[in-house]
């Protein structure tokens, strides 16, 4: 039996498969798509734009921006949320549409993307004006840590990708702004025991919830 006669659903996993485990995913599903007609209706299907390894493609975004935004756009639009994410960057970073890029970066969140609630997280906390606004950017971040106990992922790492996408994305310096006056307490954020290694944050004893977060909200800023 030959491809032709394989079930559609069978050639759209595996064409999902490749589309998000290859190195270069989007030079293998074009090369697909012109290699037959089973493939080429294959690789329209929505399952593969979702398992688009989009992160693998940054190549494009400095070769040919439009075309990796269009990219993007039509990833996201099946419900990859890496898409997503990098898209509400885009929009906050470099087109000053900070209620559109939210939109994005919700919709990665809501299909799982814990790097996307802890950047909505930083960005409402470097914004917020009132108690309000930091209670809602806390619970956001705090979403996204018990998304990372879940999975087993330190804060270091959801920090170091959120930053590496934003410096990707801009060359526009973060506005640095203090969420709140630093704590008085000059133990506060201290490392529980002597051996726990600096990147450990897991391991810092803070005197509150605002605390913590401010403390995380700077180690952010030194990553960009």
């Amino acid at each position: 039996m030959g491809i032709a006669g394989l079930p559609s659903d069978i050639l759209v996993e595996v064409t999902a498969r490749i589309a998000g485990e290859s190195t270069t995913p989007l030079d293998d599903i074009v090369s697909l798509r012109r290699s037959c007609k089973v493939f080429r209706d294959a690789t329209a299907a929505r399952e593969v734009g979702r398992c688009m390894a989009v992160d693998r493609e940054w190549r494009l975004h400095w070769w040919d921006k439009e075309r990796f935004l269009s990219v993007l756009g039509e990833c996201a639009a099946t419900g990859n949320p890496e898409a997503s994410y990098i898209l509400g960057l885009e929009e906050i970073c470099n087109r000053r549409g900070k209620e559109s890029g939210l939109q994005h970066l919700h919709r990665a969140m809501k299909h799982g993307h814990a790097v996307a609630a802890y950047t909505i997280g930083m960005i409402m906390l470097r914004d917020a004006y009132n108690p309000e606004g930091i209670e809602e950017a806390m619970g956001y971040l705090e979403g996204c840590s018990a998304a990372r106990t879940k999975s087993k992922i330190k804060i270091a790492s959801v920090r170091r990708e959120a930053a590496s996408v934003m410096r990707r994305l801009t060359m526009r310096r973060w506005r640095t702004a203090e969420p709140a006056a630093p704590c008085a307490d000059p133990r506060c954020g201290e490392m529980e025991t002597a051996e726990a290694w600096d990147e450990d944050d897991e391991q810092r004893r803070f005197c509150s919830r605002l605390c913590r977060w401010k403390h995380e909200y700077r180690k952010f800023v030194q990553r960009i």
